[in-house]
């Protein structure tokens, strides 16, 4: 047996640590009917004609609150099995600092049919307050859009909508009211 140099080893370990290191890793996942057909942008994929996606299910204290979760973590999504205080059954989404109700009240939220009035507004840098396309009666049927993404709101009056957060100058506002 040839017992080799502390040089040689140091050596051969250099090699095999450079090799591994320089080695791209990367892998996806897919769960379904067709495992070799494999979306590239795709990190996970899930495929079925028969069966569903299963959100977790937790009981939120409040979309202020991440309880039962440590944080808040931008793009968490959960499905809500509590009916206490701002939060009733339902999935919601964090942006980070809160949970956002995702699909309305009985089938409600974005996914409203029906009649709809829509403003679109640029708006002012600070600018809080908004119009509503016509005078609120349903809270659950408005909704505030600030670059595309939907905000939380306040209605300040009938025919007002106040933003959670200020807008900055050049934001894309759009309202939707569903009649």
């Amino acid at each position: 047996m040839k017992i080799l140099s502390p040089r040689r080893i140091a050596v051969l370990l250099s090699g095999i640590i450079l090799s591994l290191s320089s080695a791209e890793v990367s892998a996806q996942v897919k769960v379904g009917d067709n495992p070799r057909s494999l979306n590239p942008d795709a990190v996970l994929e899930l495929e079925s004609t028969g069966k569903g996606l299963l959100l977790p299910r937790i009981s939120l204290r409040s979309t202020t609150q991440s309880d039962p979760l440590r944080t808040f973590t931008s793009g968490m999504m959960v499905y809500n099995t509590a009916n206490v205080n701002d939060v009733s059954p339902g999935i919601y989404f964090s942006d980070g600092l809160k949970w956002i109700r995702a699909n309305g009240n009985s089938g409600g939220g974005p996914f409203l049919t029906g009649t709809q009035q829509v403003i679109q507004i640029v708006s002012a840098n600070g600018q809080l307050l908004f119009p509503t396309p016509a005078t609120v009666t349903d809270p659950n049927k408005v909704f505030l859009f600030r670059n595309g993404v939907l905000i939380s709101f306040v209605l300040r009056n009938p025919t007002t909508l106040q933003a959670e957060i200020p807008c900055q100058a050049g934001d894309q506002i759009k309202i939707i009211q569903f009649l």
